[in-house]
């Protein structure tokens, strides 16, 4: 076989798929590629989802990458409406369900890219009610919508306080629905420190957005003609003409169990290049691991960015080569309303769970000179080594702007620089965009200065 007439089948046509299939085909042009996708979208931002709902992207095709006659036309084999049903690793087979025929065919491959994705999940009680709806796909948001714009909701429940429905707040408030958001867990945006989380959460909250912790969602009622009517949890009835879901993902691997494939809680596990258990079997995206190189291990990061990166990475992987990839490290931004946030690397309660000797430090600063009219406070929180002042992670927090700052330390972290790094960093520097001493300048020394202060202490 040679490498550039192989026959490759890849199962899904969104982010992994679609940028694999790119890849492979610029490094292999000969070969033959199938690509399966059981939905009728492809290679579409479901990150724009929630400024596509509120109007402010006009149309779904700005969404859109790439359509189905470009795929086409660029010489790809593209199925729509057909599903991976089964796989054959031995005899190197993909069984496939044509849901529009309702008829099954047999793709062989030499090899074979997986990924299928994620699923939102549900809970029981909204099941056959009008108005309940997830956000995971194009045809999930055109859903949202429709029935937006046809049932004109004047309430709403949000359920899950992770970034999406963060998000969807600031969505369905510009369109002058009342929503309410529901987290089971004690806190919002679990994936920050407690004080971050907390600056936002009181920041919502004392503009007036009711967003609810510690509760748990235990029931729903419907009205007569079967529409969503209330939503109840353990603490009281929330009266709601439109129910989001977004309590988490859950990887599109059911038809994979039992073949063989190593996986964890459903997520397939690879190598950094996409490499499965199984010989000429890759995965990414989604449905799949990914190795953070902050932890040492493979995690479950369901990112755009990470299924883009993995998307390529096969690709290169597939026709023999593999860039320096050490890996990700969590790295994620929000925006609502006037607020945004920013994290990479590990939190302190990631580090703590590592076991990991850290210390942190938090430092509250404005995001332009002081003397300069119209600067708001900016926060910064740096992780890091306790006996080296390796940096571990960072995250920030602020108004408009305030997001990008967390790039330097991105950097910073992927670079394995220390905070004695960070205190004197030359930072660029006019008064309406930033002080003459940098927040990362003024957080490297508050971290040097704790780690001076408890090395003298140690010695005393």
């Amino acid at each position: 076989m040679s490498l550039y007439s192989m026959n490759i089948v890849i199962i899904g046509g969104v982010a992994t798929g679609l940028t694999a299939a790119y890849s492979i085909r610029k490094n292999l042009p000969s070969s033959k590629i199938t690509i399966l996708e059981r939905g009728e979208d492809i290679s579409y931002g479901a990150c724009g989802f929630p400024y596509y709902i509120e109007g402010l992207i006009e149309k779904e095709e700005k969404l859109i990458a790439k359509n189905a006659a470009e795929v086409l036309h660029d010489g790809f084999d593209l199925k729509l409406r057909h599903e991976a049903i089964d796989v054959d690793f031995e005899r190197k087979e993909v069984t496939v369900r044509n849901l529009s025929l309702q008829e099954n065919l047999t793709l062989s491959y030499d090899k074979l890219v997986i990924a299928t994705g994620a699923s939102a999940k549900r809970l029981p009680f909204f099941r056959g009610m009008k108005g309940v709806f997830p956000l995971n796909t194009l045809e999930d948001a055109n859903h949202i919508k429709k029935y937006i714009e046809e049932a004109k909701p004047e309430k709403a429940v949000i359920i899950g306080g992770g970034n999406k429905g963060i998000e969807l707040l600031e969505t369905l408030t510009l369109l002058a629905v009342d929503t309410q958001v529901v987290e089971f867990l004690p806190r919002i945006l679990n994936r920050y420190d407690e004080e971050f989380s907390d600056l936002l959460l009181k920041e919502l909250r004392g503009e007036g957005h009711k967003i609810h912790t510690r509760e748990e969602v235990t029931g729903a009622e419907a009205s007569e003609k079967g529409f969503m009517k209330t939503v109840v949890t353990d603490q009281r009835t929330y009266e709601a003409e439109l129910v989001i879901e977004s309590i988490g993902l859950t990887p599109n691997t059911d038809f994979l169990q039992g073949k063989g494939l190593q996986m964890e809680k459903g997520a397939i596990v690879t190598d950094r290049y996409g490499r499965t258990s199984i010989g000429d079997v890759y995965a990414g995206g989604d449905c799949a691991l990914i190795y953070d190189h902050m932890s040492g291990q493979n995690t479950y990061l369901p990112l755009g960015t990470n299924a883009n990166k993995m998307g390529r990475l096969i690709g290169l992987s597939i026709a023999g080569k593999e860039p320096d990839f050490k890996g990700v490290q969590g790295s994620a931004m929000l925006k609502v309303f006037e607020f945004e946030m920013a994290m990479t690397g590990l939190t302190d309660q990631r580090a703590a769970e590592l076991g990991l000797p850290f210390d942190s430090v938090m430092v509250r600063t404005r995001n332009k000179s002081g003397y300069y009219p119209g600067g708001t406070e900016f926060f910064v929180k740096i992780t890091f080594d306790r006996n080296t002042g390796k940096i571990l992670g960072g995250q920030v927090f602020g108004r408009e702007g305030s997001a990008l700052r967390i790039q330097a330390l991105v950097a910073s972290v992927y670079a394995g620089l220390t905070v004695h790094d960070l205190e004197y960093m030359d930072f660029g520097y006019i008064p309406p965009l930033n002080s003459v001493w940098d927040s990362l300048n003024i957080a490297g020394r508050k971290a040097s200065e704790k780690i001076e202060n408890s090395r003298r202490g140690a010695t005393r």
